[in-house]
């Protein structure tokens, strides 16, 4: 279970990473939109790396319960970016995941509240294959932090 509980604290960090948008302000340049995703990322990493490693599953309720407004911060601003139209499809479909993965991240918050180690096992995996994902379009929307291994797992 060590694994799982650093998997989620990278996880989470990683949920940042990801990034995406459709927000309703005007398109912005490809290197506009990049240099602000990049920031953004940068940003909320950093106050995801402030909460430190969880050692244990005692120690992961509190992380999460910290993590999740950071979360829910971050995609926000996010969401308020607005791609130039050539990297507009994959930067929604990079949100959407970022969205869902926020919805995992609230599941596993209930599922170690309850103590179920068999859910929270299951959501690592599903947020393992949609962090896969995220991270590669932020690749193709030619992110450099957003997605980064060096920015998570």
């Amino acid at each position: 279970m060590r694994r799982g509980v650093v998997f989620l604290a990278l996880l989470i960090t990683a949920l940042i990473a990801g990034c995406g948008g459709d927000g309703d302000g005007d398109a912005l340049t490809a290197d506009e939109f990049r240099q602000q995703a990049d920031a953004i990322c940068v940003d909320f990493e950093g106050r995801l790396d402030e909460l430190g490693t969880p050692e244990s599953l005692d120690d992961l309720q509190g992380y999460v319960d910290d993590a999740v407004p950071i979360l829910e911060e971050g995609t926000n601003e996010l969401d308020e970016l607005q791609p130039p139209e050539e990297l507009e499809e994959d930067w929604n479909r990079a949100m959407e995941i970022n969205r869902e993965q926020l919805d995992t991240v609230r599941e596993l918050q209930t599922a170690v509240e309850e103590g179920d180690q068999a859910r929270i096992a299951e959501l690592l995996q599903e947020a393992e294959a949609a962090r896969d994902e995220s991270n590669q379009l932020a690749s193709d929307l030619g992110l450099e932090e957003c997605g980064s291994e060096a920015s998570g797992p």
